[in-house]
């Protein structure tokens, strides 16, 4: 399929922010057109959530990006007194969003919120459809509208002590989830990390530090356009509770002594592996 649209050159591409020195005019793409090609503007993220038998705790970083511009701010919000939810991908899709959830009533659970919820997001990607210029060159190509306003929405809730774990993709396809999760920018990264926990039953001190340790460990590797501080929440039968600054540097120092203990362990294994035979010629 071709494509007439403006074309993103440079770091701008990269960044997924347009500039008028960087946006030249209307050229023709092939089929590998890529969603930063067309201008858009993302928010690099990384969320990770963790159900206990507790409650559950629900994480991010903090660092919002607009081209060369970092900044600081929080991406995990309450929802109602004992559910929460973060937000992954366009900014402006995550502010529409958000906008309209501040009208849901407060007394309900996500069980009846369920396809409210998917609903709300589903109509905030159709009104930013509506007045996006790039809008009429996908027209009828369903996955290409969709990747023009990326986002995807984890709410997490624990009520009748029992964790609850919603995800709604940008389409509006409400889910499920059973055990660990993650969403954004490094999610993959994430779920290697949080794979050999699957089956553990932590406690919610547990699954902060994990949930902490994660993103870290993957703002440290990975070129994400994530960073810190990390957000961390737990949601439990007494509320919803952000932890404090000083609860977050207590899992930090923990998360370096988890790290150091595990380099220790490698360094004081003592095996042989059996020789390997001389390949045939």
């Amino acid at each position: 399929m071709q494509l007439c649209v403006p074309y993103v050159l440079g770091n701008a591409a990269s960044s997924g922010h347009a500039t008028p020195e960087t946006v030249a005019t209307q050229r023709c793409l092939g089929p590998f057109l890529t969603v930063h090609q067309m201008g858009y503007n993302g928010t690099m993220t990384l969320i990770v959530a963790i159900p206990t038998a507790e409650g559950l705790v629900l994480a991010s970083d903090t660092q919002y990006t607009s081209g060369e511009v970092r900044s600081k701010g929080r991406k995990i919000y309450a929802l109602n007194d004992h559910c929460a939810w973060a937000g992954a991908g366009e900014l402006a899709l995550i502010q529409r969003v958000h906008e309209q959830l501040e009208g849901i009533p407060t007394q309900h659970g996500l069980t009846e919120l369920r396809d409210s919820l998917a609903t709300i997001i589903q109509q905030s990607v159709k009104a930013l459809l509506q007045v996006d210029v790039l809008t009429e060159f996908v027209q009828g190509d369903p996955a290409s509208l969709l990747a023009l306003h990326p986002g995807d929405f984890i709410f997490a809730e624990f009520t009748h002590a029992i964790p609850r774990l919603l995800h709604v993709a940008a389409n509006g396809t409400p889910e499920w989830i059973e055990g660990l999760f993650a969403s954004g920018n490094g999610a993959h990264f994430a779920y290697a990390l949080l794979q050999k926990y699957q089956t553990l039953s932590l406690t919610m001190a547990q699954a902060s530090l994990l949930a902490y340790k994660v993103i870290d460990e993957a703002i440290q590797v990975g070129a994400y356009g994530i960073d810190e501080p990390i957000d961390v929440w737990q949601i439990t039968r007494k509320g919803l509770r952000p932890l404090s600054p000083e609860a977050v540097l207590v899992l930090a120092q923990v998360a370096d002594m988890l790290r150091q203990g595990e380099i220790e362990l490698l360094q004081g294994l003592d095996f042989k592996l059996p020789r390997s035979r001389a390949p045939r010629s």
